[in-house]
């Protein structure tokens, strides 16, 4: 997963495409969980509207992410599809992590001065198609 994380990585610092940059920065913040770097989460991944609302809670970015990501060992992520209309993206991911089931997710990110940055986490909407 690290040299999947680095090559990304590299990617998005090579004149890469919005897609790459989105997926370089979705790869960052599992990084950033599996080695519970939490400085990064708040300081690079998070947007500034989540650190907001974090903040309006009275609970520091750092210790917040120490809360709630202390029980997540050895995560995984795998990106699928990413959209990108305007400053906005969504990438639907599978995560996984040991002791969980795995599931799928949408992360939305905002693109602000600082590049791409994770604004939520939701489960995606999953349209069926009828006939």
């Amino acid at each position: 997963m690290v040299a999947c994380v680095s090559t990304v990585a590299l990617l998005a610092g090579c004149g890469a495409n919005e897609r790459d940059e989105v997926q370089a920065k979705v790869a960052q913040f599992v990084h950033a969980i599996a080695g519970r770097d939490y400085r990064t989460l708040c300081t690079q991944v998070l947007a500034p509207s989540l650190l907001t609302r974090l903040a309006a809670g009275g609970i520091p970015c750092d210790q917040a992410m120490q809360i709630s990501l202390s029980g997540v060992h050895d995560p995984l992520l795998s990106v699928g599809r990413v959209t990108i209309n305007g400053s906005s993206a969504q990438a639907i991911t599978l995560t996984g992590a040991a002791g969980e089931r795995g599931a799928f997710e949408s992360i939305n990110l905002i693109k602000t001065g600082d590049g791409w940055r994770i604004s939520s986490l939701a489960a995606p909407r999953i349209s069926s198609a009828r006939g």
